[in-house]
């Protein structure tokens, strides 16, 4: 008689839980006097969220309704960080103020530090073994774009 009831959305004690929208949410709430096995359940919930994916898009207004709050809930949601916390970004861990550092007035393009080649690799460091490992690696990468001898069956006659 236990494989016969239906699953219900939700219990007596509970409300039932809806999406944004007011759908019903996909996973179904779980009653703790329940008879079923726990493996239902888990067999149940994935089989509930690819239904509600399949239904979602066939409906393409609704999927992007939803795209559209999303994206509002997000800018909401930076708007009230910047209004509300943005003034910790100008402190440090220990409250104290952080001193913002000047911007320089000229920034080359090329380091003092990294040597450049004409081919822009790094030279000095290619003798190494990791540099040889990144030879090797570049050598068998781009083999196969490299012009190669055709075989004799391939071979214009």
């Amino acid at each position: 008689e236990g494989s016969k009831r239906v699953l219900s959305t939700a219990c007596q004690c509970c409300p039932a839980s809806t999406t944004p929208l007011g759908q019903p949410a996909s996973a179904p709430s779980v009653s703790l006097g329940s008879t079923r096995p726990r493996s239902v359940f888990a067999q149940l919930a994935p089989q509930a969220w690819a239904d509600e994916q399949a239904a979602l898009q066939q409906d393409q207004v609704q999927q992007d309704k939803i795209w559209r709050e999303s994206v509002g809930a997000e800018q909401r949601g930076r708007k009230i960080w910047h209004q509300n916390w943005s003034f910790l970004k100008d402190y440090d861990q220990m409250g104290k103020k952080k001193e913002q550092k000047p911007l320089p007035n000229y920034m080359p393009v090329f380091s003092s530090k990294v040597p450049n080649s004409t081919n822009q690799t790094i030279g000095s460091r290619m003798n190494t073994e990791l540099g040889r490992a990144l030879i090797n690696m570049d050598y068998f990468f781009s083999s196969g774009a490299r012009k190669r001898k055709l075989e004799g069956e391939l071979q214009p006659s």
